[in-house]
């Protein structure tokens, strides 16, 4: 996007992707866990990082969160939803199954939206 072109998008996406982010991580923590609620706090965080893609392209979005983070923040995901699948008798399993849910959900449609983004053009102003 060019400097100073589509003004009020550019500043109500950094105004709200960071409260979408709060409120999906919010959603995690303040939870009971159990009621599946680490994959919707996963979308909701990766809605915040669609919208950021959408605004300031795809290599914005590759420098917030760069493809290695995401590919390793899917990995500790998978490993955690499984360790707390894996051990039922663990005090902590289910947290852990709620916070892998939600790092495997999130990092995957970051790496989606990466892969997605980067072969279309960002928002322009001949598009309106």
């Amino acid at each position: 996007m060019k400097p100073g072109a589509q003004i009020v998008l550019s500043n109500a996406a950094r105004l709200y992707a960071p409260l979408i982010a709060l409120f999906a991580l919010t959603l995690v923590v303040a939870r009971a866990p159990g009621e599946g609620v680490g994959f919707i706090a996963g979308l909701m965080f990766a809605l915040a990082f669609v919208v950021h893609g959408l605004i300031f392209g795809a290599a914005a979005s590759r420098a917030a969160f760069p493809p290695l983070a995401a590919r390793l923040c899917l990995a500790l995901g998978i490993i955690g939803a499984a360790c707390g699948a894996g051990l039922p008798g663990w005090r902590f399993s289910q947290v852990a199954i709620e916070a892998g849910l939600f790092a495997a959900t999130a990092s995957a449609a970051a790496l989606i939206v990466i892969v997605l983004f980067g072969r279309a053009p960002m928002l322009r102003d001949a598009d309106w």
